[in-house]
């Protein structure tokens, strides 16, 4: 599906060009601890990736949050509204052979795939976000009780858990697929 290859050509543009970000609300507070031994399963290599970019870590931690990448979805939504707008303008000079060949410019596409494609994205982004907290409260709650964490511990992940809950719920609430 062309469709798809012009979304992952944006999303590496906008991840090349913008490694800057803050970390999600929903992660505030709890990190996700990255192996520092090689022979470690989970181990990552979080070397420098851009020349302008952060440090490899610093990219990890700040960069692939669930808000971060919904903030993402919202510019590439930007860019299918562009190409929607440009495809307008081509009718009037490029014929529906030429138009077929770019790909994409049907008005099904257009009107129902650019709306529910990324919906489907940032849903799944806000679901996995609410599972990882989750998992990350349970976790916390079992810590709690062999003594390895304070409760204060035990409080941050409740919280980052009710924020990703509430996120998820004003998504599914809020923004609907059409046909």
């Amino acid at each position: 599906m062309k469709w798809i290859g012009c979304v992952a050509c944006f999303l590496v543009g906008v991840a090349w060009s913008e490694t800057s970000g803050t970390a999600s609300p929903s992660q505030a507070g709890i990190q996700i601890a990255v192996p520092s031994d090689p022979s470690s399963v989970g181990y990552l290599n979080l070397s420098k990736r851009h020349p302008d970019g952060s440090d490899g870590p610093t990219e990890f931690a700040t960069a692939y949050s669930p808000a971060s990448a919904v903030q993402r979805l919202d510019q590439i939504r930007g860019f299918l509204r562009s190409f929607e707008e440009l495809t307008a303008r081509a009718r009037g000079t490029l014929t529906e052979a030429e138009l077929n060949r770019v790909g994409n410019t049907d008005g099904a596409m257009q009107n129902v795939g650019f709306h529910n494609i990324p919906l489907i994205v940032e849903g799944t982004l806000l679901k996995q976000d609410y599972q990882l907290t989750q998992a990350q409260y349970e976790l916390a709650q079992l810590r709690l009780a062999r003594g390895d964490v304070a409760e204060a511990e035990v409080e941050r992940a409740r919280t980052a858990y009710a924020v990703a809950t509430r996120r998820l719920q004003l998504f599914w609430d809020t923004k609907r697929p059409v046909d």
